[in-house]
């Protein structure tokens, strides 16, 4: 399998880290690089699509941001390469698949390959743009401030009217909703949630007892599983419960 990529990055130092990790992997081919994104918007924009694109955020005219959004539809997957965690919001923007912070391991860099090619397959792991086992969200109003969500701690997300809510071990948040229907869906497909309700993700691990069609989870967070969702939730409580011939309970 050939996995074509671009590279972009302003940082000559930089690109030459990304080539040599690039080298690394066999699968990965690389067909050009850039430093200077306008003429990479000009050569890629008339060339024909890739795989994978790498792209620097903080570059002069044209920032990374901006650039993605031109280019989105001429590369598969999109991989943010930066020094900086307050563009991980951006990224989710532009759809990007992965976000590398800088500076970035070889073991890091292969992981996130690994997720967009799971076993050799063309294929996208719905949770890799999340760097190790956490993310950042925005808090509420304009000052940019970001908050760290460990997986481990994380409870419950919960898409309310205005907001979304995550719910950890540690504290609620509240986040705009606009930036997270992507990462909503992404959620629902991981294996360590399990969604209850339409607007109800919930963590597997999180789960402390289930009353009737109710859950209650770490923190004394309780939720009521949908009619739409039941059989689901069945299935995994069977899956979990202990002795030959366990049933699962009526929901």
């Amino acid at each position: 399998m050939s996995i074509s990529c671009i590279a972009i990055d302003d940082d000559p130092h930089s690109l030459e880290n990304l080539i040599a990790y690039m080298n690394k992997l066999p699968d990965l081919k690389l067909i050009q690089t850039f430093t200077e994104p306008t003429q990479a918007l000009a050569e890629i924009s008339a060339s024909n699509p890739v795989d994978i694109i790498f792209l620097d955020v903080e570059m002069p005219s044209l920032s990374g941001i901006e650039l993605a959004g031109l280019l989105r539809q001429k590369t598969k997957h999109l991989v943010f390469t930066t020094a900086h965690a307050r563009y991980a919001i951006d990224a989710f923007k532009v759809d990007a698949d992965a976000y590398l912070l800088k500076p970035y391991s070889i073991l890091h860099f292969t992981k996130t390959i690994n997720n967009l090619y799971p076993t050799g397959k063309k294929e996208v792991n719905p949770f890799s743009i999340f760097e190790e086992n956490f993310f950042y969200i925005p808090l509420q109003g304009d000052d940019g401030n970001l908050i760290r969500i460990d997986l481990n701690d994380l409870i419950a997300v919960e898409d309310i009217e205005h907001d979304v809510q995550f719910k950890t071990t540690v504290s609620t948040f509240l986040s705009s909703r606009s930036n997270f229907t992507k990462m909503l869906n992404m959620l629902k497909k991981h294996s360590a949630f399990i969604q209850i309700s339409p607007t109800v993700i919930i963590a597997k691990q999180h789960i402390k007892s289930i009353l009737g069609d109710s859950v209650l989870l770490s923190n004394e967070a309780m939720y009521t599983v949908f009619e739409a969702y039941k059989d689901q939730f069945a299935r995994f409580v069977k899956s979990n419960q202990s002795g030959e011939n366990s049933e699962p309970r009526t929901l």
